[in-house]
């Protein structure tokens, strides 16, 4: 198994996306890469091992070891905003650090209601002024 499929495995368990979707997002590799410059490599390596299982639970893994679980929400984050929330540091603060703008548009909270994100696509000239398929409710005015 490739690195990068090793984190699409463990993304696939952290967020609830399969690896496929997580694939098409185009983020993957760049994700990986990221990662793997923002974590000391035995840290992530024990996460990996964590959530290799495909039985796994994600959340028995965070509740046991809160460090993992620290990993664990900033790679979710990664995946779902485009940004990296950081790791606490010695000083227990962490800071944001965004990534490329792709990031954002590709975001995992975006498909997750399928919507899109806003400014960074372009659903259709005048699709505004329609209402979304299956929605309900309001007058016409």
């Amino acid at each position: 198994m490739t690195l990068t499929e090793r984190f699409i495995t463990l993304s696939a368990a952290l967020t609830g996306f399969d690896a496929t979707e997580l694939t098409a997002t185009g983020m993957s590799e760049i994700y990986r890469e990221f990662v793997a410059r923002q974590v000391e490599p035995p840290l992530y390596a024990r996460l990996v091992d964590a959530l290799a299982d495909a039985t796994a639970d994600p959340r028995a893994v965070a509740d046991k070891d809160e460090e993992l679980g620290e990993l664990a929400r900033a790679v979710c984050h990664l995946w779902y905003l485009g940004t990296w929330p950081g790791l606490r540091g010695n000083d227990g603060r962490s800071a944001p650090f965004p990534l490329p703008a792709r990031a954002y548009a590709r975001g995992l909270v975006w498909s997750s209601f399928g919507g899109h994100a806003p400014g960074a696509g372009r659903p259709g000239y005048g699709t505004w002024a329609e209402r979304p398929a299956g929605a309900t409710g309001g007058e016409e005015r």
